[in-house]
C-alpha cells in the first residue's frame, strides 16, 4: 500500500462534543455534504469532511484502492461516534468500521461490491459527467436537486479529471469491501437507492450484509429516490442518522 496523503477537510462546529466524519463519493468533495454536515453542527456535533485524494483540493496520488483512500482518512484520527460515506465513500467508511470501533455508522448508497456488469456502465455514465461539468447540464439531469447542491457538483467536476475515474475503478478489480462486515463492531444502516433509478446497493447486497451482520445492521430502500440520496432526500439522511445514534 503507498504512503498516505495528507487530505483537504473541512471542518464545520470544531468545539461539538460528538465527532462525526462525512465521507463523499467518486467525482465529488466535502462540499457534497454541505446540508448534512450543517444540520449535524446545528445539533452539536462537531463534523469533519475530507476530500479523498485526486479529489477537490486534496494532492493527486497514483494508487486509489481502497484500502490506500481508508488510510489517508485514517490519518484524521479515529474515535469518530459517527461515519457517514456515500458510494465510494461508503465502501471507505466499511474499511475503516473494519479496522475502529464505530459506534454508528450510515452507508449511503455504498459500493460494497461492484460486478462487471455495474463497473462498466458506471465507469461510462461518471466520465460522460466530465463531458458537461457546466450548472446548466447538472441542473436538467438531477431537477430535485437544490441549487447550491449543482452548483457544489459543478466545482467538483471541474477538479476530476477521467484518469482518476479510471484508476479508482481499475486499482479495485475486484471492488468488494464485504470482508469488512464480521468486523464492524458497531450499529449501521444502510440506505439504498431506488433499484430502478441506479442504485448501488442492491436488494441482493442488502439481503447479504443483514444476513452476515445481524441485528447490528439495519437497511431501507428510498423508492424514488436516485444514489445521490444526500442531496435528493437529505432529511432521509438525516432521520437515520437521528435514530442510529439517539
Amino acid at each position: 500500500m503507498s504512503t498516505p496523503v495528507r487530505l483537504q477537510t473541512s471542518v464545520w462546529n470544531p468545539l461539538g462534543e460528538r465527532r462525526a466524519l462525512l465521507i463523499h463519493g467518486l467525482s465529488s468533495d466535502a462540499g457534497s455534504w454541505w446540508r448534512v454536515a450543517s444540520d449535524l453542527a446545528d445539533d452539536g456535533w462537531m463534523v469533519a469532511a475530507p476530500d479523498l485524494r485526486s479529489h477537490g483540493r486534496s494532492p493527486t496520488a497514483v494508487d486509489h484502492r481502497v484500502v490506500t483512500m481508508a488510510a489517508d482518512v485514517a490519518q484524521l484520527g479515529d474515535g469518530w461516534d459517527l461515519i457517514v460515506g456515500h458510494s465510494l465513500g461508503g465502501s471507505i467508511a466499511a474499511v475503516l468500521a473494519g479496522d475502529h470501533h464505530v459506534p454508528a455508522m450510515v452507508l449511503v448508497d455504498p459500493v460494497l461490491a461492484l460486478p462487471m456488469s455495474q463497473r462498466e456502465p458506471l465507469r461510462g455514465r461518471v466520465k460522460a459527467s466530465l463531458d458537461h461539468p457546466d450548472p446548466a447540464t447538472i441542473r436538467a439531469a438531477n431537477p430535485t436537486w437544490s441549487e447550491r447542491d449543482v452548483q457544489r457538483k459543478a466545482l467538483a467536476l471541474a477538479a476530476m479529471t477521467p484518469d482518476v475515474i479510471d484508476a479508482v475503478l481499475d486499482d479495485n478489480d475486484p471492488w468488494d469491501v464485504r470482508w469488512t462486515i464480521p468486523r464492524w463492531s458497531g450499529r449501521a444502516h444502510l440506505l439504498a437507492a431506488d433499484p430502478n433509478q441506479g442504485a448501488l446497493l442492491t436488494p441482493a447486497d442488502i439481503a447479504e450484509v443483514t444476513h452476515a451482520a445481524g441485528d447490528r445492521v439495519t437497511a431501507s430502500v428510498v423508492y424514488g429516490a436516485g444514489h445521490s440520496l444526500h442531496r435528493e432526500r437529505p432529511e432521509v439522511v438525516r432521520e437515520a442518522i437521528r435514530v442510529l445514534t439517539r
